[in-house]
């Protein structure tokens, strides 16, 4: 796991990430303290890259990307960040020929999870219809809507091949025509889905283009490449105006972050919201059965008793979110956009550094921790590292080192 934020005002953006990393599963779990996952993306221009999810694209560690970008692409200027970031990705689309097997382990990746529910249904229902309908239903990723079935069975007969024979093992009989072409259907859909992964990567990149006056950033998710698509979206967006003079974007782990802003756990508010919802339904459906006078007119208050518990939850949560943004988004926002850089640096050190201890203080591993390296960008100053872990030997060095460099050029 993963804690990183931005924050961004009209005179800079200031970029948090810790530095902890976990590998494996179950009981073979391996973490490190010391991995780095924000990065300078130009050594020339005012701009800066987080990384956090799967630290590989295609099995090439994102670092590598980044720095080989930086050195062969990070001198070119662009007009704005939405160009570093198109830039970037298909940097990393093209960094090297991705084999065969490549591309069929982020589709295996993207299907492998639904292999126990496939088998179910085949067993229980005898037909995939069932899980046909539900992943139908899902979002379709927007790079991916164009793959046609047949261009898909086309570019993964292998994979097609593999859970064909591992459901035919476990209904223990030979696949009939119907189901194959249901277990064909299911797996392209799949596909198309927009379906997080363990494979999932995100790209948070922020900073200035040439033509920009205020800071903005372009955070981008990745599945790598199916059927020769780039799987990259964009998930979040902001750009700093006179209309929008500041913003906060916590990523990865977010809620302590979000707790501290919008003084209430997500989790808790939907967990509240449900609560209420269902005492409004239930208290609704007791005096409807007690004054009812047929079954015809109970069934009909019962489908309006829905609709208006529904109404009354939405008028709640719009209170909720008018008290949020005046007591406290509002009064962040207004801190936060006359707050001077290295003030920022703090800042967004601190909500790392919170959702640390958080984690530290919960049942379970600890997927955040480790030191918190901050960056702050401006435009005429460019990136510059406020707190870098130590480099070389770190035995003569400090836990910390701040950049001596006054133009914030790269320290290698």
């Amino acid at each position: 796991m993963t804690a990183e934020v931005a924050l961004l005002n009209k005179q800079a953006t200031a970029l948090a990430a810790d530095s902890k990393a976990m590998f494996g599963s179950g009981l073979t779990v391996k973490t490190y303290d010391s991995v780095d996952k924000l990065f300078a993306l130009s050594r020339d221009h005012p701009v800066g890259v987080m990384i956090y999810g799967n630290a590989e694209f295609m099995r090439v560690p994102w670092e590598v990307i980044i720095k080989e970008f930086r050195e062969t692409h990070g001198a070119t200027a662009r007009a704005d960040v939405h160009a570093w970031s198109r830039d970037f990705f298909e940097y990393a689309r093209n960094f090297q020929e991705f084999s065969r097997r490549d591309t069929e382990l982020a589709a295996l990746t993207k299907t492998a999870p639904f292999l126990k529910a496939i088998e179910a249904s085949a067993l229980v229902n005898r037909s995939l219809e069932p899980l046909i309908r539900d992943v139908e239903a899902r979002r379709v990723h927007p790079a991916l809507e164009d793959i046609t079935q047949a261009e898909f069975e086309r570019a993964y007969p292998e994979m097609i091949e593999r859970f064909e024979s591992m459901l035919s093992d476990q209904i223990g009989e030979k696949l009939d025509k119907p189901m194959r072409a249901q277990l064909k259907r299911l797996l392209h859909l799949l596909i198309r889905a927009d379906i997080e992964t363990v494979a999932r990567s995100g790209v948070v990149i922020s900073g200035f283009g040439t033509r920009d006056t205020f800071p903005s950033l372009v955070n981008m998710e990745s599945d790598g490449v199916i059927a020769g698509r780039l799987a990259a979206s964009v998930r979040t967006e902001s750009e700093i105006t006179t209309d929008h003079p500041s913003d906060v974007l916590p990523f990865a782990v977010r809620n302590v972050m979000i707790s501290l802003v919008h003084g209430v756990d997500p989790h808790f508010l939907d967990y509240a919201l449900t609560v209420f919802r269902d005492l409004i339904r239930l208290n609704g459906e007791r005096v409807i059965r007690d004054l009812a006078p047929n079954e015809d007119i109970a069934n009909r208050l019962s489908t309006e008793n829905i609709q208006v518990s529904d109404d009354l939850i939405r008028h709640f949560l719009d209170y909720l979110r008018d008290y949020i943004r005046d007591m406290h988004l509002g009064p962040f926002a207004a801190t936060l956009q006359g707050m001077p850089p290295d003030e920022m640096a703090w800042l967004a050190e601190s909500l790392v550094h919170l959702t640390s201890v958080k984690m530290r203080m919960s049942l379970g591993p600890e997927g955040v921790g480790g030191p918190v390296d901050v960056a702050v960008i401006t435009k005429r100053e460019g990136f510059k590292w406020v707190k870098r872990k130590a480099t070389g030997d770190g035995l003569s060095e400090p836990p910390y080192v701040k950049s001596p460099n006054p133009q914030g050029r790269i320290e290698e």
